[in-house]
């Protein structure tokens, strides 16, 4: 009785850690977009933030792409 608690409850904690990892990645892929968006920006100097508006939602496509493959195979 008491291991089938400790499995419950290693298994709810091992899945926690799986899914709040891949929100860590989805967040450093998406600030990894807007800081080198807002850096080509100021390189090329533009007046308006195009691209810091382009490779952040280049950085959203791509972590939605990133987080849903990785969901798929943890849940295979």
């Amino acid at each position: 009785m008491m291991e089938e608690k400790i499995k419950s409850t290693s298994k709810k904690v091992n899945s926690f850690a799986k899914y709040s990892s891949l929100g860590i990645q989805m967040g450093v892929i998406i600030c990894i977009g807007v800081f080198g968006g807002q850096y080509l920006d100021e390189y090329f100097n533009f007046e308006s933030p195009w691209m810091t508006i382009v490779c952040s939602l280049l950085g959203v496509f791509a972590s939605l792409y990133i987080v849903l493959k990785g969901i798929i195979k943890m849940n295979k």
